[in-house]
């Protein structure tokens, strides 16, 4: 038991375990979903345009809000396992995103636009006009 203890005890103080541990857990976080749902904010001017992918996703588990400056998406997805088969491999899992995007200006809510296609969500959020830049004329 002694031994054991022992090695366990050199596995985390070996000089490379804080990357060996934090790389593994990056890795499977990117995978399990920084990996699976990149997302986007672009600022298009007039627009900002947010893109998501979201690999598997049924639009109707797709849910978007927006709240004073603060853009939230939810969704939802579900891969059904033939359970008659024996799985040798399982890399696709279910999974459920819930993702707040502090956005940079105020929106128009009442006129974004939000498109699903081929796995990838794009949502036009029109600025409201007090965060449009404004022109200031000089005077002589």
């Amino acid at each position: 038991m002694f031994t054991l203890w022992s090695d366990i005890d050199r596995l985390f103080n070996h000089p490379f375990a804080d990357w060996m541990f934090n790389e593994n857990a990056l890795r499977s976080a990117e995978e399990s979903f920084l990996g699976l749902n990149r997302m986007n904010l672009t600022d298009k001017g007039e627009n900002l345009l947010f893109v998501a992918e979201l690999p598997g996703v049924s639009q109707d588990d797709i849910n978007l809000s927006i709240h004073e400056d603060t853009l939230t998406l939810s969704a939802k997805r579900n891969i059904q396992h033939d359970k008659d088969n024996t799985l040798y491999l399982a890399e696709r899992n279910n999974y459920d995103i819930q993702r707040s995007i502090a956005l940079p200006a105020k929106i128009d809510a009442q006129n974004a636009k939000a498109n699903f296609k081929n796995g990838v969500l794009y949502v036009t959020l029109p600025k409201a006009p007090e965060s449009k830049p404004q022109q200031i004329a000089i005077q002589n």
